[in-house]
């Protein structure tokens, strides 16, 4: 079990050093192709006919991508997680577990903790990449390059941010599951 979870880790961290980058990339690809777009607006040959708002759509999801930590602090502070995040910030690994911490536990519920306090990095880090995608997927479906519904981009977006504080989410579930069943 030690060894998956360090892999898992691993990959967390790996995931931790890359979603910066990829967010200040897309920042520049979508401030550069705002910009471009309000300049071919003025063309003959404007590819967006009837679409004014493409250009600016790219001018807006540029700030989105630069700051995108902050909104996914916003965005758990509105949903009542109040975790606070940190692209660039020195990530930090998976630190082992105590002797007196056994999987098992006293019963179920400490050994579905135990476990996903041990993933947490990875399902933090899976929560902010599904965060960053659903931006990404909701930035194609308005400027017309998929058929993806913008509702599906937001509930992407939600359990992305759920995502990014999984030991207190497992414990309100295991706290009502226990209580309404």
């Amino acid at each position: 079990m030690q060894g998956l979870v360090n892999l898992v880790n691993d990959l967390a961290l790996a995931m931790a050093w890359l979603l910066p980058m990829a967010c200040y990339i897309a920042a520049w690809i979508a401030f550069l192709t705002g910009a471009w777009g309000l300049w071919q607006q003025r063309q003959p040959q404007n590819p967006f006919v009837g679409r004014p708002w493409v250009p600016w759509i790219g001018i807006v999801l540029s700030g989105v991508f630069a700051t995108f930590d902050r909104i996914l602090t916003k965005s758990t502070s509105s949903a009542g997680l109040d975790t606070q995040v940190a692209l660039g910030a020195s990530v930090t690994g998976y630190t082992e577990a105590t002797t007196g911490s056994v999987i098992s536990g006293t019963g179920p519920e400490d050994a579905i903790l135990s476990i996903v306090s041990d993933f947490a990095l990875f399902f933090e880090m899976f929560g902010a990449w599904a965060a960053f995608m659903a931006v990404v997927a909701w930035n194609a479906s308005a400027t017309g390059k998929t058929n993806r519904s913008k509702l599906s981009c937001l509930i992407q977006f939600v359990f992305g941010v759920i995502l990014l504080n999984p030991v207190k989410e497992a414990t309100w579930i295991l706290n009502h599951w226990t209580t309404s069943g």
